[in-house]
């Protein structure tokens, strides 16, 4: 597993696509598409705006707060058929359990819980934007 950051939330020029944009440390880009709601509710997230009523990832996070299992990572898993697979990693009393979870759904909740967000390395192998101009000057040579 590689561990990477939420770059950023991507919009198409029409507003009718998503892409979560995963950074690895090796400079590799994952998009993931993701809903206009998952995209909303990941953005508000990421701004630890407080909001009047709770969103459902908000409390979501809270329930597991109360039950003492917080969210120790989000694992993404698997690309299989083009949908990407995702684990919540939760961890009660020194046991870590793995909850099957959308990639969406899990990103949404690792921003408000501040937890860590990790890809399984095939994935970023088979699916990762890479430069590979990188450190090369950034052009061909003529």
């Amino acid at each position: 597993m590689v561990k990477v950051e939420l770059e950023d939330i991507a919009v198409s020029g029409d507003e009718n696509q998503f892409l979560a944009l995963l950074r690895a440390p090796d400079g590799e880009l994952l998009p993931i598409r993701i809903d206009a709601m998952q995209a909303i509710s990941i953005a508000a997230g990421r701004t630890s705006e407080v909001l009047e009523r709770p969103l459902t990832h908000d409390l979501f996070v809270s329930v597991l707060q109360m039950l003492d299992a917080p969210l120790a990572r989000v694992e993404i898993t698997d690309l299989v058929d083009g949908t990407f697979y995702a684990n919540l990693v939760l961890e009660r009393a020194g046991v870590f359990i793995e909850v099957d979870a959308r990639p969406s759904d899990a990103m949404a909740l690792a921003v408000r819980a501040k937890a860590p967000i990790y890809v399984a390395r095939k994935v970023l192998d088979s699916s990762a934007l890479r430069d590979d101009f990188a450190g090369s000057g950034g052009g061909a040579e003529a």
